[in-house]
């Protein structure tokens, strides 16, 4: 039996793991949404979340992982048996297919780098007027609709084809190469974000609007049951739910601290999405300044902040606009590349331990199917729209229902006090019976209640607004039963 590699750093290993759970939704969603629920009031809803919730989630996967020995198919089956096998292809399936359009945006961010040194939009004032036409007709060329297939952006073609290139360089080399590049890009995107929160923030507008208006705290906010639900999916989405966590600590060694890992990359990440907030909201509220409109008139969340809002804002800047415009999409590049990259790896070690394959193999498969995708679909002018379903439909119903699932096998079908006295031996923070209850009752609660209020009280069971009704069934509901459906077929194929 050939054995597993280990981390060669606990440092390496961190950085890995918050690489791959700090992603754009660190950069483009929390802010946002710290903004319109309540300032730094929303903190506390959000801290609340990650320890009842995403953190306890976060452990539910390193424990797996670590005990079971392989990512989270062959994990479960080797821990619960072979029927709970299924359940663990679900998010790995989603994560799969979530990367095909993190790619692309990867590569949108690569191209801005690019135009950051010439601001093709725009300087001063005409950068108002110009970002958002040369990003949606000149740059993607986004046709009208998702019936529509337009024609293919040669930029992003051209760039995802490289970002793809480059995930196979690292991932094809073993964890050894992943860490040691996470180490580099993690650290770094953690010290030009500073240094543009700090650029900002020197900016007329950027403290007394734009950073008055992140952190002022609107304690009433946290009565609106909206804003603790919005807390809890942040949470639970992009620290827990997401990436590939399970498959990275198999890689642990055997007495490895579990618990305090859980611990370090959850706060790590809040960490990560707090610095991302001053510096959208101290570009922002120079932004504001600028144009003599209030904060909220700006847009804060999504693809149009970091591909719309933020070269304005660095287009108007008094002096060396393209010098903080190359630092600022470089962050953006290193945040979604570790991501793309850490959830490849993940997909990786499944398909190494379940189908027994060469590395280099598994690496040439996990990029074939989404790679097809990027450029078929997503790099062609109705990628926004395809982008916008399959990211509501798959990666965030598709992950949360994983999620459920994980919760309901762990915590009634197998004992969940067997993993927290496994991780309990090996580590120096012991977690009481308290975390057996948040398994069984807290989470998995939570999530139906996310799922239900996206479901009906945000209408998507509908289908999305604008849209032929065939889209958004194919959207919501065909990807998540694709999901299902090949959950059920591979764990046939591996016996």
């Amino acid at each position: 039996m050939v054995k597993r590699e280990t981390w060669s750093s606990k440092a390496g290993y961190v950085f890995t793991a918050v690489g791959c759970a700090a992603g754009l939704g660190n950069m483009w969603r929390f802010p946002y949404l710290t903004f319109k629920y309540g300032g730094g009031a929303f903190f506390i809803p959000y801290l609340i979340s990650a320890l009842l919730i995403a953190i306890p989630l976060l452990y539910l996967l390193l424990s797996i992982g670590h005990m079971g020995k392989s990512s989270p198919p062959r994990a479960f089956r080797s821990i619960v048996g072979k029927k709970a096998e299924w359940a663990g292809w679900i998010q790995e399936l989603c994560i799969l297919i979530l990367n095909s359009y993190y790619v692309v945006i990867t590569a949108w961010a690569i191209c801005y780098i690019a135009f950051s040194s010439y601001l093709p939009w725009g300087e001063g004032a005409e950068a108002v007027s110009g970002v958002n036409n040369f990003f949606y007709n000149e740059f993607i060329g986004l046709s009208e609709s998702i019936e529509i297939a337009g024609g293919f952006s040669i930029p992003v073609v051209v760039a995802t084809i490289l970002v793809w290139f480059f995930i196979y360089l690292i991932c094809s080399k073993g964890i050894k190469r992943i860490e040691k590049v996470s180490v580099y890009f993690v650290f770094l995107a953690w010290i030009l974000l500073i240094i543009f929160s700090i650029r900002g923030a020197m900016l007329p507008g950027g403290i007394d609007i734009g950073l008055r208006s992140y952190l002022t705290p609107d304690f009433s906010a946290m009565l609106d049951p909206e804003v603790w639900a919005s807390a809890a999916s942040q949470a639970a989405f992009s620290l827990a739910l997401g990436g590939g966590m399970a498959a990275y600590a198999s890689y642990l060694p055997e007495k490895a601290d579990v618990n305090k890992y859980s611990l370090i990359i959850g706060f790590l990440n809040m960490f990560t999405s707090i610095l991302a907030g001053f510096a959208v909201f101290s570009s922002a509220g120079f932004l504001a300044y600028s144009l003599g409109v209030e904060v909220s008139e700006v847009t804060l969340s999504g693809i149009p902040l970091l591909f719309i809002t933020l070269p304005t804002a660095i287009s108007m800047m008094p002096a060396m606009s393209q010098v903080f415009g190359i630092l600022c999409f470089t962050s953006i590049f290193m945040l979604a590349f570790t991501s793309a990259y850490g959830i490849a790896g993940a997909f990786i070690t499944t398909l190494i331990d379940n189908f027994k394959i060469s590395r280099k193999k598994a690496t040439a498969l996990t990029i074939l199917i989404p790679m097809t995708l990027s450029i078929f679909v997503f790099a062609r002018g109705f990628g926004m729209h395809w982008l916008d379903m399959v990211d509501r439909g798959v990666c965030y119903y598709g992950v949360m229902i994983g999620g459920l699932v994980m919760c309901i096998i762990f915590g009634w079908v197998y004992d969940p006090s067997k993993l927290r006295e496994h991780t309990n031996r090996i580590s120096t923070i012991h977690f009481g019976r308290w975390l057996d209850i948040i398994i069984k009752f807290v989470i998995p609660i939570v999530i139906t209640f996310e799922i239900v209020w996206g479901l009906f009280v945000s209408g998507d069971i509908y289908g999305y607004a604008g849209y032929p009704f065939w889209a958004s069934a194919l959207g919501l509901w065909g990807l998540i039963g694709i999901v299902l459906i090949f959950s059920f077929v591979l764990p046939k194929i591996t016996k």
